[in-house]
């Protein structure tokens, strides 16, 4: 029987590392404050047109979201398969996901309150401001994640997605039901409907802005639509590959003008959802599996965790001249590039010296035999 090709781990970790560059693109030169006092080169860019890019690099975030997406509907779809699983068998997939996606996090937070405390009282003015009641429920909001969903002070403001990931983790069931009740047009129109109805206020940094994305990537991981569209032919000749990359390419050139101008307050999910969906689906079809370009996101895509939850300080705060003080924009995203894996491959090197992956395995696994015992003894 031939064996169905699927898009693979590899593949998601090379968008991951296609996605942390746009991110740290869309950081450096989202508007001119971001920049301002620094004289930068944009050669053969104007000013104005690397700004609209790195907005246009917003998208980033999407490329995350859809990636959850995609990997929470394989695992949850692959326990709906198993006619035994019950309510505490979703609780112990509800649990396992957070500790995967958290345990990178929570380490960063770790060193992130001490270090910054220790380079200059960034931690006590930050999260301590308004004594320490406050500053202790700071700490633990930081620790699980959920202090940008909680309105609680931040050490880092980048690390706001993380509050929206835990929703994303915990709508994967309810959206996994109504999918399999109503279909996928159902449940995207509520999706779309729903945040109008309701008169929910549109913001870049929210939930409502990028579910459409993970729905999207719910939807391309169960019909296997990114190898679908992939291994469509156009013609049945030796062109076809050729035909299809500069239909693709201009059709992208048309996505980014029409990210332009089309308003992004009334349609987000066009600009957070179906956009970022065709260019994952074009970087794909014909990017993901160059040797050389594959190798090097899939490398950054390893390190793509720790470069988003470092990066900011580093760009704002630590390294800020030394980064922004090069004479050509590439150089000052290359540098800022280098400086965070740098970072990260030492941030890794720290995590094998206290051997933290064996200790997150360790609370898994005791997680995972409290499940098990309670279903025993319900049974």
């Amino acid at each position: 029987m031939k064996k169905i090709k699927e898009f693979s781990k590899q593949n998601s970790l090379a968008l991951k590392g296609i996605a942390i560059c746009l991110m740290m693109f869309h950081h450096l030169f989202l508007s001119v404050d971001r920049f301002m006092g620094y004289n930068i080169n944009f050669f053969p860019l104007s000013q104005d047109r690397a700004i609209q890019i790195a907005l246009f690099f917003k998208i980033c975030v999407s490329i995350y979201a859809f990636i959850t997406g995609y990997g929470l509907m394989i695992s949850y779809k692959k326990l709906n398969n198993n006619k035994e699983a019950n309510n505490k068998e979703k609780g112990k997939w509800f649990l396992s996901r957070i500790i995967k996606t958290y345990s990178g996090y929570w380490i960063i937070v770790a060193l992130s309150l001490i270090i910054c405390q220790l380079i200059d009282g960034r931690t006590q003015m930050i999260l301590f401001k308004d004594g320490i009641s406050k500053g202790i429920l700071n700490i633990i909001f930081n620790f699980s994640g959920l202090a940008y969903l909680f309105k609680f002070n931040q050490l880092n403001a980048t690390w706001w997605y993380m509050s929206i990931c835990f929703l994303f983790i915990l709508s994967i069931p309810l959206l996994y039901n109504i999918i399999k009740k109503y279909g996928y047009i159902i449940t995207g129109l509520l999706i779309i409907v729903i945040p109008r109805l309701l008169s929910l206020e549109f913001s870049e940094v929210s939930y409502t802005a990028f579910i459409f994305a993970v729905f999207l990537g719910m939807l391309c991981a169960d019909k296997n639509l990114l190898v679908k569209v992939s291994e469509f032919n156009l013609f049945k000749n030796k062109y076809n590959r050729i035909t299809k990359f500069i239909l693709e390419t201009i059709l992208i050139i048309l996505l980014y003008i029409i990210y332009q101008k089309v308003p992004l307050e009334s349609c987000w999910e066009l600009h957070f959802g179906l956009i970022p969906m065709i260019i994952i689906m074009y970087l794909y079809n014909f990017y993901l599996e160059l040797p050389i370009i594959k190798n090097i996101f899939e490398y950054l895509g390893k390190h793509s965790m720790n470069i988003f939850l470092i990066h900011t300080f580093l760009r704002t705060t630590y390294l800020k001249d030394f980064i922004l003080e090069k004479e050509y924009f590439l150089l000052v995203f290359i540098t800022l590039l280098l400086s965070s894996l740098l970072l990260s491959i030492i941030i890794e090197l720290f995590k094998k010296l206290i051997r933290y992956q064996k200790l997150i395995d360790y609370i898994q696994n005791k997680i995972n035999k409290l499940f098990e015992s309670n279903v025993k003894n319900s049974d």
